[in-house]
C-alpha cells in the first residue's frame, strides 16, 4: 500500500456500529486522521465544521442507507461546499437502485458489503490520485487562461512546471518523507527542520535518486546554488549533517565514487 495513505484525513459515514469499529481500528493505523459520523446529518456537519476551520478533508468514505440524511443526499450537499472533494460509497446488494446517482454525482469508486479491507484501502488511493490528477489539471487550464496561451511549446511548459509543483511530497528510505512544500523531512507525522545547504543538496539527490551522483557533480551543484566555491570536506559536513537529522541510510556513500540518495 502506498505511503500516501499516511498523509490522508478520511471522514468516515456508517451508521452501522460493529462495521463502524471494525473499519476504524484499520483506518487509525492508517491514516493521519480520521473523522467519524454516526449518519448523513452528522457527516455533513462534521465536514462543514473543518472546512470553516480551513482543515481540508481529503476523502469522504460512506455509507448509502443512514438515518436523518442518506449517503446521496449528504454528498449533494458536500458539493455544494467543495465540488472537489472524493467520495467512496460502501454499500449493500439491495443500494443498486441508488449507484446510477451516485455515478450522475461522479463518485470515484464504490465497494460491496461485506467489505474486503485492502480493496477498500485501494479505492480510496485510487480517488486521492484522481483529486490531485484533477487539481494539477485545473492548475494548468487556469495558467493557460491567464496567460493567453496559444502554442503547443507553451503548453508543455506550463505543464512540466505543474507537474514539478504537485510533487508535495518524496518517500524515501526508512519511513522518512521530504516536502517540497514546506522544505522539511517529516516521519511519524513530526516535521525536522533543514538549513538552506541541506535543503538545496537533498532536492538535487531527489532529482536525480536514479544515479549515483559524483563527487565533482555534487560540488559542482552546491556551487552553483550558492554562487561561490566549496569544499568537499563541507559537502561531507552537510550530508553528516541530513543523516545525523535522519537516518544514516538515507544518503548512501560509495566509497572513491560519490553517493546516492535511497528511496522508499
Amino acid at each position: 500500500m502506498n505511503s500516501t495513505l499516511k498523509n490522508l484525513v478520511v471522514l468516515y459515514v456508517e451508521d452501522q456500529k460493529d462495521a463502524q469499529e471494525e473499519l476504524v481500528h484499520v483506518f487509525n493505523k492508517t491514516f493521519k486522521k480520521t473523522i467519524i459520523a454516526d449518519n448523513g446529518e452528522e457527516g455533513l456537519k462534521k465536514f462543514l465544521m473543518h472546512k470553516k476551520r480551513n482543515y481540508n478533508i481529503d476523502i469522504i468514505v460512506t455509507d448509502i442507507k443512514m438515518p436523518k440524511l442518506n449517503g446521496i443526499d449528504m454528498i449533494k450537499e458536500v458539493k455544494k461546499y467543495d465540488n472537489n472533494v472524493k467520495f467512496v460509497l460502501t454499500t449493500a446488494h439491495t443500494d443498486v437502485e441508488y449507484l446510477l446517482e451516485a455515478i450522475e454525482l461522479g463518485i470515484t469508486a464504490y465497494i460491496v458489503k461485506p467489505i474486503n479491507i485492502m480493496n477498500l484501502l485501494n479505492k480510496i488511493e485510487f480517488a486521492y490520485q484522481e483529486k490531485i490528477d484533477k487539481e494539477m489539471l485545473t492548475d494548468i487550464v487556469e495558467k493557460m487562461k491567464k496567460h493567453n496561451i496559444k502554442k503547443l511549446d507553451d503548453f508543455f511548459n506550463i505543464l512540466d512546471d505543474s507537474v514539478e509543483k504537485n510533487r508535495e511530497n518524496i518517500y524515501l528510505s526508512n519511513n522518512y518523507t521530504y516536502s517540497f512544500k514546506n522544505k522539511v523531512l517529516m516521519k511519524d507525522n513530526k516535521y525536522i527542520s533543514l538549513v538552506n545547504q541541506e535543503i538545496m543538496l537533498l532536492e538535487y539527490f531527489i532529482a536525480n535518486s536514479d544515479k549515483v551522483i559524483t563527487y565533482d557533480e555534487l560540488l559542482n551543484a552546491i556551487s552553483v546554488n550558492n554562487d561561490m566555491h566549496t569544499s568537499l570536506n563541507n559537502l561531507r559536513t552537510v550530508i553528516k549533517s541530513i543523516r545525523k537529522k535522519s537516518s544514516k541510510d538515507l544518503i548512501k556513500n560509495l566509497s572513491g565514487v560519490g553517493y546516492k540518495l535511497e528511496l522508499d
